[in-house]
């Protein structure tokens, strides 16, 4: 057997070390807060949270490997939206409390080889597809999870872009036709 030789990401600076801990510490900071506050808020009704493991996965991304494709603002909510939508739908795939377990193989087996085919491969959205596709009240706890995501997204695109090594997003195809169309670059 043998692998590629495509190596392994360089080390950080301590100065890019730093901007990755301000910025996760920031974004997990309001994530958290915002997390306790619905949960308190719905404790007595619907019980509902924002779900924490998949955004750190998303800004271990966003804050690490700013220029991957898969850590761009496109492919982290095109990807998610199709995760929480195929989770949803399978939970609703009507199987025996013994046999509930099959919907949290199912959803990342249609949500994985999918975010390919399209070209959007987001691996947070393949973690968010296992951990919706076996919850209560899905899609409630999916308007606060991309709300959650849009924070990451906000914050990442703030604190990536005051340093000047760094760039966030890398890749945002219909921003440059936007810029084109009112005469902003000329890229197109």
């Amino acid at each position: 057997m043998h692998g590629g030789n495509a190596g392994i990401p360089p080390s950080f600076t301590w100065t890019q070390t730093l901007w990755s801990f301000v910025g996760v510490l920031v974004t997990h900071t309001i994530l958290s807060r915002l997390n306790s506050f619905i949960m308190t808020e719905t404790a007595d009704t619907t019980k509902l949270s924002l779900v924490l493991a998949p955004l750190g996965a998303l800004t271990t991304l966003q804050y690490n490997l700013t220029p991957a494709p898969a850590s761009q603002p496109r492919n982290a909510i095109f990807a998610q939206v199709m995760a929480l939508t195929v989770a949803n739908l399978v939970s609703y795939i009507p199987l025996s409390a013994k046999n509930a377990w099959f919907r949290s193989a199912l959803a990342p087996a249609i949500v994985i080889p999918a975010m390919a085919k399209l070209g959007i491969t987001h691996p947070p959205a393949g973690a968010a597809s296992i951990v919706f596709s076996s919850m209560k009240n899905q899609w409630a706890n999916m308007g606060i999870f991309l709300c959650g995501v849009s924070i990451t997204i906000i914050n990442a695109v703030l604190i990536n872009n005051m340093s000047d090594k760094r760039q966030y997003p890398t890749s945002w195809p219909y921003l440059s036709r936007a810029k084109a169309k009112v005469g902003i670059c000329k890229d197109e």
